[in-house]
């Protein structure tokens, strides 16, 4: 009798646990499928991401496309807006050279870095990533990475951080009378931060390769009232050539811009 009662309980732990072992096998081959329903989807997912990206910088180089051509719009209308400097050149011959370093001083002159081979020029290019003709609103220096770049003029940072459209770590800085300068593709590390001011020859960056870029470059952008203007005319100013710099980059009113720094000046000798 105690025999039975042993070989029955015995059996019985051995249906239960083959019952768990059926179990824990159907929970297994469940998981299983759902795993396998995860990845499926997870890749489903990814591949459609990935379709929206395309999609996406797709629509970026339309809408730059787009910008470029309002810009280009723009500079065909501020040619025309601003074509009567002619009288500059008799403003600047009533001025001290004193008086005229100032003027130079209180705008963009001179050059971002210690880099001055430029790589890229102002105006139409074949741009070297995207292979479409598009406009370049800036200079290119190539140089060493970690080249300190400066700010050329007095100003506030009005941005600092990584710039999603290209530019990679971009500075942009909001200068007296309307002029702003922008440095691109800089390395991570960026001294100051937006609201900070900054004098001229202040290092606010180091050369790098950030963003949408092919080497170790400075994109070094100059407007005036968001009008797009050339730096190579800015990066060599002095009182030498002041004067020329009116003929050649008449998106400016220069008769006015010299009369508002001499009028601020006076009024600071009191």
């Amino acid at each position: 009798m105690q025999k039975q009662q042993n070989r029955k309980f015995l059996l019985n732990i051995l249906s239960i646990i083959v019952l768990i072992f059926i179990l824990a096998a159907l929970f297994l081959t469940f998981i299983s499928s759902k795993l396998e329903d995860m990845r499926a989807e997870k890749l489903y997912l990814l591949q459609q991401n990935q379709i929206l990206q395309n999609n996406i910088e797709k629509k970026k180089v339309f809408f730059e496309e787009i910008e470029d051509k309002i810009a280009d719009i723009k500079v065909l209308i501020d040619e025309d807006r601003y074509h009567d400097n002619k009288d500059v050149k008799k403003l600047l011959s009533t001025i001290t050279n004193k008086q005229k370093q100032l003027i130079i001083s209180a705008i963009p002159s001179g050059y971002p870095s210690i880099s001055r081979r430029v790589t890229s020029a102002f105006g139409y290019r074949i741009h070297p990533l995207l292979h479409t003709r598009k406009f370049h609103h800036g200079l290119d220096f190539g140089g060493k990475l970690g080249t300190p770049i400066v700010a050329t003029a007095n100003g506030i940072i009005e941005f600092s951080g990584f710039n999603k459209g290209g530019y990679g770590n971009l500075v942009v800085i909001a200068h007296n009378f309307g002029f702003k300068t922008a440095y691109g593709h800089m390395l991570k590390k960026l001294p100051y931060k937006s609201g900070d001011f900054v004098k001229k020859g202040d290092i606010i960056g180091y050369l790098g390769n950030s963003g949408r870029s092919t080497g170790p470059h400075l994109h070094y952008e100059v407007k005036f009232i968001k009008r797009v203007l050339d730096p190579s005319h800015f990066v060599t100013l002095c009182g030498r050539n002041f004067d020329k710099i009116a003929t050649l980059e008449n998106r400016v009113n220069w008769n006015a811009l010299a009369n508002a720094v001499l009028n601020q000046l006076s009024l600071q000798t009191f």
